[in-house]
C-alpha cells in the first residue's frame, strides 16, 4: 500500500501541486507500528483531483476531501484547508483552502499526528512531533481548551491514544477534556 501511496504523490506532484502522506501512518512508521491507513494532504482541490485521477474519485466537498481507490487501495486524500467555524462539537461548518501545508497542520488535532512523508520518503516534522513520542506524550496543536470545544470527539481520541500506545495525556490538555468531558453528551452514536 505505501508504494501505491508514493505513486498517487508523484502523479499529484507531476501535475504541479504538492502532496503529502500525513498523520497516523507516519507516526506509526517511526513507532515500528504497522499500518494500513494512509491519509494523504495536498494543495490540489477536489475538482483537480478528479482531473489527475479521472475515475474512482468520490467526492466530499463540504470537508475538502476524496475517497481515492487506486489499484484496488484506498486512499483519503485532503486539500490542505483552515477549519473556520465548528458546529456540534464535531465538525467544521466552514473550511477555507489554503495553500500552506504548515496551515494545513495546525488544524490538526495532536502533535503525533502532524509528521508528513514526502514522495522521496523524508519525514517533515514542523510541531515536535518526534520529541512528543520518544516523550511519549499526546499534546493538543495549540490551545487545548479550543481544539476540545471545536471537536469533542478528541477527548476519546485523546484517551484511546494514550491508552493504546502507553502515552500520558498532557497537562493542559487533561485540563481541557475534564473542563469539557459534557461536551461528549453532544457525539452522534450512529
Amino acid at each position: 500500500m505505501f508504494e501505491k501511496a508514493i505513486e498517487v504523490i508523484k502523479l499529484i506532484e507531476k501535475k504541479g501541486f504538492k502532496a503529502y502522506i500525513v498523520g497516523g501512518y507516519v507516526r506509526d512508521i517511526y513507532l515500528s507500528i504497522t499500518s494500513k491507513d494512509i491519509d494523504i494532504c495536498t494543495n490540489a482541490k477536489p475538482k483537480d483531483l478528479i482531473k489527475i485521477f479521472k475515475r474512482n474519485v468520490f467526492i466530499d466537498e463540504n470537508y475538502g476531501s476524496v475517497k481515492l481507490e487506486y489499484k484496488k487501495n484506498y486512499f483519503d486524500i485532503t486539500t490542505f484547508r483552515k477549519d473556520i467555524k465548528y458546529k456540534d462539537h464535531r465538525r467544521p461548518s466552514e473550511i477555507e483552502y489554503v495553500d500552506d501545508l504548515k496551515e494545513d497542520l495546525l488544524r490538526r488535532d495532536f502533535t503525533i499526528n502532524t509528521m508528513c512523508m514526502d514522495s522521496d520518503g523524508n519525514i517533515i516534522d514542523m510541531f515536535n512531533a518526534k520529541k512528543d513520542i520518544v516523550d511519549k506524550v499526546v499534546k493538543t496543536i495549540g490551545d487545548s481548551n479550543k481544539k476540545i470545544q471545536e471537536d469533542s470527539l478528541r477527548i476519546l481520541r485523546a484517551i484511546r491514544f494514550a491508552t493504546t500506545l502507553n502515552f500520558k495525556i498532557d497537562k493542559d490538555l487533561e485540563k481541557a477534556i475534564k473542563k469539557n468531558i459534557k461536551t461528549l453528551n453532544n457525539l452522534s452514536f450512529h
